[in-house]
């Protein structure tokens, strides 16, 4: 098992920061989304994000929202696109200072390379998916 977590700091608002992330529905953040489709509401709640008209999409499900620590949890149960299963992510928002602390992580198994080479994709992308929160959270 792969245990994989990216931290970032920045001096926007945790508080703005998390209600992005806490609306799970809600992928205007994520680059090169063409659709999100969503079933349910709160825990239990599964997103499809698309990323082309004709692929499979990701199948999200939220599996925990705790609005006291500013979390969310969820699992990719198909489509995952990065060389892993068995994904549980969490990402979670704290106050620092004036501005707040993001982290992301996740536990999961490498699916057809190494472990180095699983963590190293997921990392990369946390830094990514990261990136872009920030950005629309400074924008909303």
């Amino acid at each position: 098992m792969i245990e994989v977590s990216v931290t970032r700091d920045s001096d926007l608002d945790a508080e703005t920061v998390y209600e992005l992330l806490a609306d799970f529905g809600n992928t205007s953040w994520m680059k090169g989304v063409t659709k999100t489709e969503v079933e349910g509401d709160g825990v239990g709640m599964i997103r499809y994000i698309y990323a082309s008209a004709d692929g499979p999409p990701v199948h999200e499900k939220m599996t925990e929202r705790d609005d006291l620590a500013r979390k969310v949890s969820y699992v990719i149960d198909e489509g995952n696109p990065l060389p892993v299963e068995n994904y549980a992510a969490y990402v979670q928002v704290s106050e620092v200072g004036d501005g707040c602390q993001i982290e992301w992580g996740c536990t999961c198994d490498a699916k057809g390379v190494d472990e180095a080479s699983a963590k190293s994709t997921v990392e990369g992308m946390y830094g990514v998916l990261i990136d872009w929160v920030l950005e629309g959270a400074a924008n909303s």
